[in-house]
């Protein structure tokens, strides 16, 4: 796996190293985009597919060589922020703070530190607007905020006390009655200018004098600035984007000059993790803006959305994968950089082998200890989803240290310990891998992932509608004071970028898992389980005496008598192959329990009892389709065994015959018995062929 992670970093190493033209994690490639602004790179994947392990590999790779600022847009920080003071702050200022502060403090050592003048009086005149002669402790506590991407360097302590005393000495002149916020505003921008243009930075503040209204004065510019923040609205939106040109103008003017480009060697980066939020999607649109009116600039802007639809996206040039846009990177021309945007997908990850993903382990297991069938059955759950696949192959790996480091090694080499040798993916769903804070009582590792894939109060609920197959049967197991109605529900999954399913409501098969996992585990007596499929079993018997969903949700509480009869008695229905997808229907059950009787049917034949075969088929079937059971040969011989014991039974045993070849290699080579939309979209994604 974790070849497979950096074959795609690597990608995207590459990709990088062309568009910021400097060396990225040891490589270095042509340059790109060298008349044209490059492209904004939109990087769409659902959650658990990568986008921020890459986006923080890159921040630690690109941050030595070149100007790099990384930011989180769904960072609660932001968000806290922000509502400290919602009259002179907003997501956008403190993600433009943030930026800026990346950018000054990332680039190679040999290159001066690059100076926001701009962006910082730009803050200083919008946080101005709430100042007033009785507040010396805010200001300073203010002016500390923005030290780091302040024009200043040394003591700014010092700094901010005098800038501080003069501008309550300025308040204090005011005329009585207390004047207008906007008189404030000007006094302080005012007292800020006369320091920064002490401090060589009158050029660099010359730049407000362009902002709409100014007339070329950045006094009165700077003033309205900070006027239309504090007004809301569209004007405080217009004041925004400003401040998002001006980061960007800072920025150019690092590079303005030849020794200033080659002292840095590459264009600066700005990664926007999860931008699907509005303020990623505000801060992409404002760029994109920009650009368009004539404004070129050289930051390389990679943002990362769940889904590929948002309105910020429309028209955006999409690429098939990421070693597509790598390939037109480095092709001759500008292939690439044509494009004001492109969207770059994140898919699952492919099998690490050509067919049973064998090495998808030997990271962690180099012994050979595990079950042979482990790889393929972690990749078959996780469909390739590098989250999931991360945090199971480091419980694998805790597990392989803590093994070895208690059964000592042999005569003839370290033996294979028991806990590995019989290791399952239910066993690891349940371990609880050890922290400094809570080495025995953390979640396990299935909780943690569940945690990580549906975060809060929409994991709760939809650990409560996991066995539902539409909107109709999700409604009647969400409890009545929920917090969310159902259609909600929906729409937070698709705006995670979770896909859909025509036969289940959570269509992803991993997070699925996780869920059912989780209702199982909720009460030690199982209550919750049992009552939520005891209540679709009513609600599917009630459209009929022979539903094929009623059966379903017996089996997962453990009931399989009526399933079986009802097959036993529709066995000689003219049409074998409707028969066979019933069979399959029924079959693909979630459960937690009874798995040795399952095997046990399942592998004994013989039987002379109809009711008797086709119960060893159902519980085949059963087992074959159980995303947690890990694939053997002895499986393959159970379901080739059962179809064929009933050919007799049935009206065409030639479906069957078909079936048993059909179902054998299926196990074989981890793809489901049964097609639908979640295991189609998997192997389209890279999946389990």
């Amino acid at each position: 796996m974790r070849d497979q992670l950096a074959a795609r970093s690597e990608l995207l190493a590459q990709l990088t190293s062309h568009l910021t033209g400097t060396q990225v994690a040891g490589r270095t490639f042509r340059p790109s985009c060298k008349a044209l602004p490059p492209p904004v790179v939109a990087v769409v994947g659902g959650r658990g597919m990568g986008k921020s392990y890459d986006f923080a590999w890159l921040r630690d790779s690109c941050g030595p060589v070149t100007p790099t600022a990384y930011l989180d847009c769904a960072d609660d920080a932001l968000r806290t922020g922000a509502a400290e003071s919602p009259e002179s702050r907003s997501l956008v200022t403190e993600a433009l703070r943030l930026l800026g502060i990346g950018f000054t403090s990332a680039g190679p050592a040999r290159a001066p530190t690059l100076h926001m003048t701009r962006l910082f009086a730009g803050l200083v005149a919008v946080a101005s607007g709430t100042w007033n002669a009785d507040q010396d402790e805010r200001i300073a506590a203010e002016l500390r905020r923005l030290e780091l991407i302040s024009p200043s360097r040394g003591n700014w302590a010092a700094v901010v006390q005098s800038w501080v005393a003069k501008l309550m000495a300025a308040y204090a002149a005011l005329p009585m009655p207390l004047p207008p916020v906007q008189k404030f505003i000007e006094v302080s921008v005012e007292v800020l200018l006369q320091e920064l243009f002490q401090r060589g930075s009158r050029k660099a503040v010359g730049w407000y004098g362009a902002y709409p209204g100014a007339q070329g004065s950045a006094r009165w510019g700077l003033t309205l600035l900070g006027s239309h923040f504090r007004l809301g609205g569209d004007q405080r939106r217009r004041a925004e984007y400003f401040l998002g040109q001006a980061l960007r103008a800072d920025l150019d003017e690092a590079y303005r000059t030849t020794g200033g480009w080659l002292l840095r060697t590459g264009r600066p980066l700005m990664l926007l993790d999860n931008a699907h939020d509005e303020l990623g999607e505000q801060l992409v649109r404002d760029c994109l803006t920009h650009r368009s009116t004539g404004h070129p600039d050289r930051v390389v802007v990679y943002a990362a959305f769940r889904r590929g639809d948002p309105p910020v996206l429309q028209g955006a040039h999409r690429l098939a994968s990421l070693s597509s846009a790598v390939g037109l990177a480095g092709g001759r021309g500008d292939g690439l950089c044509v494009h004001p945007m492109v969207v770059v997908p994140y898919p699952p990850l492919p099998p690490a082998g050509p067919e049973t993903s064998d090495g998808l382990l030997s990271h962690v297991d180099p012994d050979a200890m595990l079950p042979p069938g482990l790889p393929r059955a972690l990749y078959r759950f996780t469909g390739g989803r590098p989250l999931a696949m991360t945090r199971m192959t480091d419980a694998i790996e805790e597990l392989r240290t803590a093994a070895n480091a208690a059964v000592p090694p042999g005569p003839s080499g370290p033996p294979a310990p028991t806990a590995l040798a019989t290791l399952t993916l239910r066993s690891l769903l349940r371990h609880r891998p050890a922290t400094p804070l809570q080495p025995a009582t953390g979640p396990t590792v299935a909780e943690a992932l569940r945690e990580e894939l549906v975060p809060g109060e929409l994991g709760e609920l939809l650990t409560r509608v996991s066995p539902a197959a539409d909107a109709r049967s999700a409604e009647l197991l969400l409890p009545a004071a929920a917090g969310m109605t159902t259609p909600e529900l929906r729409q937070a999954l698709d705006a995670d970028g979770w896909p859909r399913c025509d036969r289940h409501f959570v269509a992803d098969h991993c997070l699925r898992t996780l869920l059912l996992h989780r209702l199982y585990h909720l009460d030690a007596d199982h209550s919750s389980w049992l009552g939520m499929h005891s209540r679709l079993v009513m609600h599917y018997a009630a459209a009929g005496p022979a539903s094929w969903p009623a059966y379903h949700h017996e089996l997962a509480i453990g009931r399989t008598g009526g399933a079986i009869a009802h097959l036993t008695g529709s066995l000689g229905r003219a049409d074998t192959a409707a028969w066979l997808d019933e069979l399959l229907h029924i079959a693909s059950a979630p459960g937690f329990e009874g798995l040795a009787e399952r095997r046990r049917l399942a592998f004994t034949g013989g039987h002379r009892e109809p009711d008797r075969r086709v119960e060893r088929l159902l519980n085949a079937a059963w087992l074959a389709q159980d995303w947690l059971e890990l694939p053997e040969a002895r499986l393959e011989a159970a379901v080739h065994g059962a179809l064929h014991a009933l050919r007799d039974d049935v009206a065409d045993s030639s479906v069957l015959t078909d079936a048993a070849t059909h179902w054998a290699e299926s196990i074989r080579s981890g793809r489901p018995l049964r097609e639908c939309d979640c295991s189609r979209r998997n192997r389209a994604s890279g999946g389990t062929d």
